[in-house]
């Protein structure tokens, strides 16, 4: 454990994770905090890799605190707000913000489980994590890791929330101490601050409880959408994970949108082919036609037809697939079924 002379270091560290709808979540949020607040934020919003984000400059004009972009090694201060970089994930190390690329984790970088699992690692019951709106389950397994290690866990209401699946996914993994509007869960986060022990607070690796699971890992037969590799069935503090060598992590469900993507990706190879192969097979029926040659022209109209035809096929089973996926992403059977 390393101490903590820095008058400016923070008393705790509050990791924020949120996805679609998350900007007016963030904002609420930010918008209770004071100014003379105790602690570091650091959040992580799904945002797309490309392009520069504008969410510190929404945030800091929503409250009263100041946010940026961190740079790898920065020091955490209280009172201040850190947003991850696109395409970075965000964790700490001790007393400093790290910002790197690494594998996805449920196809996010930066990815709240990151955040959330490294902030209990280092903070241990100086943690509290905190899970507004999105779809699907990052941040699940990360907030239970705050709550093993004697952390606040809190959780927007999903009634409250644009899009509720990281919520509810949220509330079945890790059993929140508090579900609620933003708002509140901001004044909860105040409310625990100002009831920590009054001591010199020290940080480091925290040692996590051996009930919340542990290293321990079984091959399986399944393979990686990222990368194709291995995947090793584990637990994550007890939140069942799927990991690859690399460090490409899925929940279930996260392994199974990867699958299906996996899927959808091979069907448009497939129909790139049939339709090359049509293309071709119209050629050579053209040239015989040309050249007067009809001996086997009705072969390559029937191929042309049978390609387009098969092609039209594997069409309407993805827009059948992809449909069929986002009907239980939207009502939430995803985030319901996260675990």
């Amino acid at each position: 454990m390393v101490a903590n002379f820095d008058i400016d270091a923070p008393d705790a560290v509050v990791a924020v994770a949120a996805s679609a709808g998350g900007v007016e979540a963030l904002s609420g949020f930010v918008s209770v905090l004071p100014a003379d607040f105790p602690a570091t934020v650091l959040i992580v919003l799904h945002i797309p890799p490309a392009g520069p984000s504008v969410l510190p400059m929404i945030l800091s004009r929503a409250g009263k605190l100041p946010a940026r972009h961190p740079a790898d090694g920065d020091p955490l201060h209280k009172g201040d707000i850190m947003v991850a970089p696109p395409d970075k994930h965000m964790t700490v190390d001790e007393l400093k913000v790290r910002v790197m690329t690494g594998p996805r984790e449920n196809g996010h970088r930066p990815a709240a489980d990151v955040l959330l699992r490294g902030v209990a690692e280092s903070f241990g019951d100086r943690a509290a994590g905190v899970v507004l709106s999105g779809t699907m389950d990052d941040g699940a397994a990360g907030l239970r890791a705050i709550r093993a290690v004697g952390g606040l866990a809190l959780v927007q209401d999903p009634e409250e929330a644009a899009f509720p699946g990281m919520p509810l996914a949220a509330m079945h993994e890790a059993e929140p101490h508090f579900v609620g509007p933003v708002t509140l869960l901001a004044e909860r986060v105040c409310t625990w601050l100002a009831e920590l022990p009054i001591v010199q607070p020290s940080f480091g690796s925290v040692i996590i409880p051996d009930a919340a699971g542990g290293d321990v890992a079984d091959l399986t037969p399944l393979t990686c959408p990222e990368c194709g590799g291995t995947l090793w069935h584990r637990s994550d503090y007890g939140a069942e994970r799927y990991r690859c060598r690399v460090g490409h992590t899925f929940s279930a469900d996260g392994l199974m949108l990867g699958k299906q993507a996996a899927l959808e990706s091979a069907l448009w190879a497939a129909i790139v082919a049939l339709d090359e192969r049509a293309e071709v097979s119209r050629r050579i029926a053209k040239r015989l036609t040309d050249s007067g040659r009809s001996s086997q022209l009705a072969r390559y109209q029937d191929d042309t037809k049978a390609a387009e035809e098969r092609a039209v096929v594997l069409r309407n089973l993805i827009r059948d697939l992809v449909q069929g996926v986002n009907v239980s992403y939207d009502e939430g059977d995803i985030g319901n079924a996260a675990g």
